[in-house]
This record gives C-alpha cells, structure tokens and sequence, in this order.
C-alpha cells in the first residue's frame, strides 16, 4: 500500500477511534483490530516517518467539543505484537538489551480509553482523552467526576497529572447489557467500546453517572514527587493517593505465559503486557523514538497477547442477502467463547472466500473477533473435503436465481466471487434499504428488529411508508405505547424526545413535528437512498455541477459522465436508478423538503484541504460549504485554493506546480 493510502486509512480509523465507534476499514467494511491498526501505522512509519499522521491530530472532531493540551504528550507505547512468537521474543530481548539495565517492571496492559487527570494543590481542574496526536485531547473534565476511582481531592496536596484508563469492569459491563436489555435499548458491543461512549457524554455529563465506569492508574507525572521508581509509584497511588494502580511487579519473562493465561480471571480488559525501565529517571533519559515529541518511549515496550482465535468445526452454512443484492455466506458452529461472549456464527465473507478455502460442513475453522466485536473467519484448519464447494442457485429471501460475478486474479489481487440477486422485490434488500435510509437521516430506535415487524405487518414497503405511521398501527404491529411513540418522534425528527418522559407531551411534540417540514440536506438524502457506488461524496458533487434536483434526474448519461468525482460505471448506475425509481423518490418528496448548498462569501471557490487540522478537516469542510464554497480531495487546475494543514506534503508540491495558490488555516479563517 502506498503512503497516500495509508494516511488515508490511517486517518479514517483515528476518526472512528475518536468519535468512540466501531474502527471499520473504508475500503472493505470490516473491523480493523489493533493488531492491524498497528501494523498499518507501522508500514506508514517505514515508508515516510515525517508524515503529518504522526505530527499532528488528523481526525474530523466535533468543534463543539473542548480540548485539553497535553504536557507532556500522551503518548502511545511500541509494540512487540508480531503473531511469530520467536519474533516477538527477539524484540523483547533487543529491547531489554538496548536498556543498558536489569531493572524492568511489568503490568497488563489495560483495554480501556486513555485519560490524563490534572491536579493543582491536590483539587482535580481538568481532564482529557488521548487523541492520536498525543497533545490535543477531548475535555471531559466535566464528566470524569462520575467515573469510580477518581477523586475531586487528593489526600495530599501534589500538583500532577494521573494518567491511565477509563474502563468499565466486567462485572459492571454485565450490569450495564442487562439494564439496556430491560429498558429495550440496543446492547454493547463491548466493555472498551461502551467506556468510549459512556465517557462522551458532552451535552448531558450527569449521564456517565449512569455507565458504571471505573478509573485505573498507571502513571503520575509532576515535579518533586515522592517515588523513584514504577514499583514505588504504584504503592504510593493505591497507599498515599487512594486512586488505584494498575499492578506492577518485577519482570520475570516465564511470568508473560502466566499473564496471558490468567486473563479470564481478572475483572477487566487486557490486551497485553507493559514492561518498563523501573528507574524512572533512567526511563526519561532514554527519551523517544524519532523527534516527535508524542513518538513512543524508548523506556516501555507493549508484549500483545495473541488475539483469542476459536477452532469450531462448520455444523452448517447460511446465506444472507444484504442491501445491494451481495448474497453472504455466514458459517454456524457450537457455541464458542471468545473475547467476551459466546459466539456461534461467524461471516465468511463471501463464496470466492469459501471457496479458495475449500470450506463446507464437517470444515474445523479458525474464528476470532474482529476488534473484538465482529466474528470473522480467517482461515482453515482442518478441511472436511478437498471438493470446490458448490454456491447456493437462489436467493434465500425470496428464492430469485442468483447471479455469479467472477473477476479473475490480476498482479497481486486474488480471483473473486460474489452471489448477487438482482430481483428488485428482494425482502431482504428492501429491509436493509429501509433500516440504511433510517441510519443516515439518523432515525434512532428504530432497527432491523423494529422494522421487520414493520414489513412483516404489511405496513411499511418504501422509506416513504414511515411518514405515513400512526401509533395506531405501530400498536397493532407489537408496538408499546413508548416504543410507539419514540418510532414516530424519531421518524419525524423530533430532538431528543427520549428526554420527554410525558407520552402526552411527546404526542404534541410529534404532531407538530408530522405539520412541519423535514429540512434534509441535499447529499445525506441522496446518500440515504442507497444508490450502489453513490454516496455523500457523489451527492455534493452532482448538486455543485447541476445545481438542482429536477436537473440531476433529468440529466443524460453522457451530462452525468462529466461532473467531476463522477465515474463513468457510477453515472451509468445513477442514471438507472434516478429513472426506475421516479414514483418512490417523488413519494418521499412529499414529507422531505430538500436543503442545497448555501451561497455566500466563498460561492464559486473551490477549496482543497490537504494534511492535519487542530479542529480537524470536517469542521472546515463544513464551513466551507456553509458559505456556499466547494470542497474537492484531489489537487488540479479548477482549484482555487490549496488550504496546508500540517504535513500537507505531495499534494502542496502538486499545487505549486499547477499555480494553485496555497493558504494557511488563517488564511481561510478570514476568508470566512
């Protein structure tokens, strides 16, 4: 993978990490684990360690939300993560010898969020999350007074900073999944992912309260402070402080198997082993790798556990058809624990990945969880046969003959197969169209269970069906009277009515918002209705080229196939889907009242972000295009301005060569 790719991927993942989601690669769909998010920042740090990934936050961050500076950087701790174990020993026994010392501490390595606390005279002041640039992080001052383990006041006066991880136990995250379950809300993927969330709570921070979170220590920064080493620091935490220390004793490298193995019996999530220069100012000395000032310490290397990996044997094979028509096979074993759970089914990704596997009934697989979250196979132990499996002939939602498309192997990429059912009347598809149009008009509450029972009521067929509702119907449906009326309040935009614990109150609320129009932005309603290939980036570019809806319906392949960002495969499929679905865009249409690009100071400029911004490059997209401005990706002649963030590298060089002007972020802040 090339740099500009890697910066690409990289830099989606850390928008997703900050922003507490679910890390899914861009390009393939699927969780990235840290073992891989690692291995990607590792291909990037070798192919260019300058790049502005490791210089400066690259993430689209909520502007709304504060941040706290970080001094020292917080910063991330090298891996010894390679899955060849010999490996992983000869860079553990490198890095000790590099050390120049015998003196190592050990301690787990806590899966949780990463906060720095501060301390003035004793009284906690502020609080922050790690972001990826180590130094700018998420203010959370506000809601880490509800965290267990973190006192407002120390029992001595340190001015300080105490670092370590928010994390939500296992025994509370049990709780947590059981107080969701009773009040019918949607389940945890995970403890670490439910701390992200739990701790984010920046419109109402009294919710954290609610999360069950508990605070962990593993490191005291500050001037004058009593300890000399990481053993000492940590008795003094737990003993003097009161604020619980991750444990930390001795190395003793037979200790690592013994570690790895007592992970079940500990209350909270591992992922590894932390080993550092006990002395810790011989560890300060030792500085960090490269100059950056967030670079990893020299003095700490991170041993990785394995990722859990189960070796089920296939039991059976089931097809599931998703929204674009891709048919996936998903393999059904008995119950299995791992990461957490017990886990019975596991996506094979698709039919060319089965069968370049050879896998059927009878195969011994290997399972694990993608970022612990996502059951995925990676591959085979034991093949049952050595015969091609066969793929299934017909849809299993409504029996249509499937479709095979095969792409064989070319230079590196291995040869393809999908099962694709083209029927239109597909349920299966239309179930997933309708739960993505209520994804991306962010239409909470309401999901794939929520609404099969709508399809199965014969209530709802099409996105323009919800609008049609009543609480009546979705009584009859299976409905509570609450549940009813959160559908309706979500499906017309009513904000937060989980607030309004009146139903009678919410009713009036949903009335007034059914009389009122629903302001939809151009591009999220064109991403919402789920065009293969079509997404936001394809909306804006199709409005700033056409300027109007009824002109992008009406226009030709050929007028499609010039607008800029828009390929000839993605006009053609457009096209076809503006034409042979008229009836349900223009039934939509009649509750929805399109918004489009706003003209202002920056109307007819076109405008290329390139490299890190401290507010990160949504917000100025966004503000942008709020003053009727365009945003573009890519560097070429129709660009008026070329805005550098840092790092901004290849494509600075790209505009200078083509004339484009180039301006600092101050320079667009008083162009705005």
């Amino acid at each position: 993978m090339k740099t500009a790719e890697l910066e690409r991927v990289i830099v989606h993942l850390d928008t997703l990490y900050e922003q507490g989601e679910e890390c899914v690669h861009p390009d393939t769909g699927e969780i990235v684990s840290d073992a891989e998010y690692d291995a990607l920042r590792r291909q990037l740090y070798d192919l260019n360690p300058q790049s502005f990934v490791f210089k400066t936050p690259t993430t689209s961050q909520v502007a709304t939300v504060k941040k706290i500076k970080h001094e020292p950087p917080m910063a991330s701790i090298e891996k010894a993560s390679h899955e060849d174990y010999d490996t992983k020993v000869a860079m553990l026994n490198k890095w000790i010898a590099d050390q120049n010392t015998n003196n190592i501490a050990q301690s787990y390595k806590l899966d949780g969020v990463a906060v720095a606390i501060y301390y003035r005279d004793g009284k906690l002041i502020a609080a922050g999350l790690r972001p990826r640039d180590g130094v700018n992080g998420e203010d959370v001052t506000k809601q880490i007074g509800y965290v267990s383990g973190v006192p407002q006041q120390l029992p001595v006066p340190l001015t300080c900073s105490i670092r370590g991880e928010i994390i939500c136990k296992k025994s509370d995250f049990e709780k947590v999944q059981k107080e969701l379950k009773a009040s019918g809300e949607q389940l945890r993927a995970n403890p670490r992912n439910h701390a992200a969330g739990g701790i984010r709570q920046f419109k109402e921070p009294s919710k954290t309260a609610k999360m069950r979170l508990s605070f962990m220590a593993h490191s005291i920064e500050g001037e004058n402070l009593p300890f000399k080493t990481e053993i000492e620091r940590a008795k003094y935490s737990n003993k003097v402080l009161k604020v619980p220390f991750v444990q930390i004793r001795p190395f003793r490298f037979e200790d690592l198997k013994m570690m790895e193995d007592n992970v079940p019996n500990l209350d909270y999530e591992v992922d590894g082993v932390v080993l550092s220069v006990n002395d810790l100012e011989l560890q300060e000395s030792l500085g960090r790798h490269g100059d950056r000032p967030n670079g990893n310490p020299r003095g700490k290397i991170a041993w990785k556990f394995a990722e859990e990996i189960a070796t089920p044997t296939v039991k059976n094979i089931e097809w599931t058809t998703g929204r674009t028509g891709r048919v996936i096979p998903v393999a059904c074993f008995d119950p299995v624990p791992l990461a957490g759970t017990q886990v019975s089914r596991a996506t094979l990704h698709n039919y060319g990945f089965m069968r370049r596997n050879h896998i059927v009934i009878g195969t011994q697989i290997q399972v694990l969880k993608a970022g612990k979250i996502i059951p995925k196979v990676i591959g085979v132990v034991a093949n049952a046969s050595k015969e091609i499996p066969k793929p299934i002939k017909h849809c299993p939602s409504r029996n249509s003959i499937l479709e095979i498309n095969h792409t064989p192997a070319s230079g590196k990429l291995e040869e393809t197969y999908e099962l694709i059912c083209t029927n239109v009347g597909c349920t299966a598809q239309r179930l997933n169209n309708l739960c993505f149009y209520l994804s991306v008009l962010g239409c909470l509450g309401l999901g794939e269970a929520r609404v099969s029972q709508l399809v199965s009521a014969g209530i709802v067929q099409t996105p323009g069906d919800f609008y049609r509702l009543s609480a009546k119907e979705l009584l009859a449906a299976g409905f509570t009277k609450r549940q009813a009326f959160l559908a309706l309040a979500a499906i017309h935009m009513v904000p937060n009515p989980e607030k309004i614990k009146d139903d009678n109150k919410l009713g009036i609320e949903i009335v007034r918002a059914i009389r009122s129009p629903k302001k939809v932005p151009f591009w999220k309603f064109f991403k919402a209705l789920g065009i293969p290939t079509a997404g936001e980036a394809a909306g804006k570019a199709l409005i700033a080229h056409f300027k109007t809806f009824s002109r992008i319906r009406d226009a030709s392949l050929e007028e499609m196939s010039e607008v800029e960002g828009i390929g000839g495969k993605t006009a053609e499929i457009v096209c076809h889907f503006l034409r042979n679905n008229k009836k349900l865009i223009n039934d939509l249409l009649i509750f929805i009242e399109l918004e489009f690009p706003k003209t202002g100071k920056l109307s007819g400029k076109v405008f290329c972000l390139s490299g890190g911004f401290a507010e990160g490059k949504k917000h100025w997209q966004e503000r942008i295009e709020n003053l009727g401005g365009k945003t573009t990706s890519g560097v070429s002649k129709k660009v008026s301005y070329l805005v550098a963030g840092d790092g901004s590298g290849l494509k600075s060089a790209k505009a200078k060569d083509l004339g484009v002007p180039i301006i600092t972020v101050e320079d667009l802040e008083k162009m705005t």
